[in-house]
């Protein structure tokens, strides 16, 4: 039995037994693609996708795009994890390359049905969010989602 798992983002982070997509060419990704235009996959053929330092460079405004892509894909039950620096530390806006911002709330959009309700989210996911503090003493916090497609 196939089990398809995506690595978005890899840069050199290249994970064994995953699909390992990246924008930039220069990492030497499995495929190089732009997210924020879809992923190359049919609607629920993927069982696993991974975003570690991710989401953070995916400009405002094409964020839910990105979640509802990710959703799309994963197969019913299938799992997304990422690491997201949070605004409620300094992690987020100590890259000048982060583009959006994310911590434990912005979740809430794509879980909480009132949330996913008034702004027309279609993906709905179930799990564990929780804050990790990975630098404390640079006061560096990540959001760490462990996800499944409901």
């Amino acid at each position: 039995m196939d089990y398809t798992r995506v690595n978005l983002g890899c840069g050199y982070r290249k994970k064994q037994g995953f699909i390992n997509i990246d924008n930039r060419e220069v990492v030497k990704p499995d495929l190089c693609v732009d997210v924020t235009e879809g992923l190359p996959f049919d609607d629920e053929t993927v069982d696993e996708v991974v975003a570690q330092d991710f989401l953070e460079h995916i400009p405002i405004g094409k964020t839910v795009f990105v979640i509802e892509e990710i959703y799309r894909v994963l197969k019913k039950g299938g799992i997304f994890i990422s690491l997201t620096p949070s605004t409620d530390g300094r992690g987020a806006f100590q890259d000048p390359t982060h583009v959006s911002f994310w911590n434990f709330n912005s979740w809430l959009y794509y879980m909480d049905d009132n949330y996913r309700h008034l702004y027309g989210i279609s993906a709905k996911f179930t799990g564990v969010v929780q804050d990790i503090k990975t630098d404390p003493d640079n006061n560096v916090i990540h959001t760490y989602t462990n996800l499944r497609k409901g």
